[in-house]
């Protein structure tokens, strides 16, 4: 069982916390940046988010962090969607074939094509867990809390969800993909390339090749980590191909890192955890009991962990679980069993 924590909505007090972690986050992590003006942006965006009444998916995004004996360990976030005011760019990794009947030759090619989309999926990003707590298995606690909000608001979001996942940076944080393919272009290395991309993709459009990059003619080091996932975002990625994602054809344009793809409805954790009343609740309830990922159904989201009982199709939670929650009987929860 997890020490106690509880998963909320990020707050602009929650700032330096946020900043520490996003130190930790090394070469890559575009949305998880460690600049104090960005993370405020970034915050706020989220705390305007759920202010919002929306009554379809828009520009919001939704910041979540968990926090741990008032310690902000974890952060997490979701976008209503991709695209929106500016484009969302990626690559797609697509297939020609060439055919010499003289030759006899009969060959299908890859390359890559770069794709502009201005109203597409819902995305989940900037999971990040503080080193220090990642063996504790918070990270998929934290990433169960996005799938838990979205399941409580499904009008807030996309019928489909993707993630970015990192690709592959040197021991120098480089990415080799980005050496190996348009740096030339830009007359710049990865890191400043990444970091401008948060702030304005206009350059993305002004430099970036329209031509289609084929990977045979690419170095043999550079199509190697194509489509290839950072050592530590392998367990996020894991964990999101048990929850139902998969590889949809897609690249990063600057580290060539997967992109998942799944229907919201066909996410695990979406479609096994349950709506049910709070029936009751008691002083305590004993460890022989069921322990399950709770939150609640409202806006002012929260999320943690409890020892339940579940009883006439509602649930009975103890004083302390109704206090962090915010939820008093009667009111609605989801719950997932551990």
């Amino acid at each position: 069982m997890l020490a106690n924590f509880i998963i909320r909505p990020v707050k602009l007090e929650d700032l330096d916390s946020v900043y520490e972690l996003a130190a930790k986050t090394g070469p890559g992590m575009t949305s998880l940046p460690a600049d104090i003006k960005l993370l405020t942006k970034k915050i706020q965006d989220s705390i305007n988010g759920f202010l919002v009444e929306a009554t379809e998916p828009g520009n919001e995004s939704y910041c979540l962090v968990l926090e741990l004996e008032n310690k902000i360990i974890g952060i997490a976030a979701i976008s209503a969607r991709i695209g929106g005011d500016e484009p969302f760019y990626s690559y797609e990794i697509k297939r020609a074939r060439h055919v010499s009947e003289k030759l006899g030759v009969d060959k299908e090619v890859e390359y890559l094509e770069l794709k502009k989309d201005y109203d597409g999926p819902s995305l989940i990003g900037s999971l990040f867990i503080d080193p220090d707590y990642r063996a504790q298995g918070f990270g998929k606690v934290l990433s169960r809390a996005r799938f838990f909000l979205m399941a409580n608001f499904p009008s807030r979001f996309k019928d489909s969800v993707v993630a970015e996942m990192r690709g592959v940076i040197d021991k120098d944080g480089q990415s080799p993909f980005w050496n190996g393919t348009v740096r030339n272009f830009f007359d710049m290395d990865f890191t400043r390339a990444d970091f401008l991309s948060i702030t304005d993709k206009g350059f993305i459009a002004d430099l970036m090749p329209h031509y289609p990059l084929y990977i045979p003619l690419l170095k043999d080091s550079t199509q190697a980590v194509i489509a290839k996932v950072h050592e530590k975002t392998k367990p996020a990625f894991n964990f999101l191909l048990e929850e139902g994602f998969r590889l949809d054809g897609h690249v990063d344009i600057f580290d060539a890192g997967p992109r998942i793809q799944a229907k919201s409805s066909e996410i695990k954790t979406i479609k096994e955890s349950v709506f049910a009343p709070v029936l009751d609740i008691k002083s305590e309830i004993l460890d022989s009991e069921k322990l399950a990922l709770v939150s609640n159904s409202t806006i002012d989201f929260r999320f943690a962990q409890a020892m339940i009982i579940v009883n006439n199709g509602g649930v009975i939670i103890d004083a302390k679980t109704s206090e962090l929650l915010m939820l008093e009987r009667g009111d609605t929860l989801r719950y997932l069993y551990a």
